[in-house]
């Protein structure tokens, strides 16, 4: 009997609204969409290809990250997915799932800076904590640093930094 109460109020609820993805806080890292060549920050030497496009109605963004050279020149073969979107019904946060060729799953969460930069943060559970800014740069190339951090969050340690150019 409880079930079918509750079934029958489920159905009677009201959808929630829809979401205009097109306002300021849901087009905040528009800036990142495209078709870019990454490299070290400071080089031209191209390590990957990464496709980064507006998804799901414009309420997501979808990249598709190739890396074939990784530290010193090293033939790699890595590939790294994310889809990120801003979660206007739980905290208005940018979220970001991340998986990885090597089995990882990172999920950070943050929003854009005073100085217009996506900073977002993965907690440390029982590692440390990963910060990744993406920032759009005067050039119109994009730059994403990573870096993290054993102690809090009190000081950061460099990972990597990257810039991406345009194809």
């Amino acid at each position: 009997m409880i079930h079918a109460i509750l079934l029958a109020a489920l159905l009677q609820a009201a959808p929630p609204a829809p979401v205009d993805c097109t306002d300021a806080d849901h087009s905040a890292f528009n800036f990142w969409v495209g078709d870019w060549d990454v490299s070290p920050t400071g080089t031209d030497t191209i390590v990957a290809r990464s496709v980064i496009s507006a998804t799901a109605g414009g309420c997501a963004i979808e990249e598709d990250y190739h890396q074939t050279l990784g530290p010193g020149g090293v033939a790699t073969t890595y590939h790294g997915v994310s889809f990120s979107t801003f979660d206007q019904r739980h905290g208005g946060v940018w979220r970001q799932f991340y998986m990885d060729s090597n089995g990882a799953v990172t999920v950070f969460e943050g929003g854009l800076s005073d100085g217009g930069a996506m900073v977002l943060e993965a907690a440390g559970g029982p590692g440390p904590i990963q910060r990744m800014t993406v920032s759009p740069e005067p050039d119109g190339s994009v730059r994403q640093r990573g870096e993290s951090s054993t102690d809090g969050g009190v000081t950061w340690t460099p990972g990597y930094d990257f810039s991406y150019r345009r194809r």
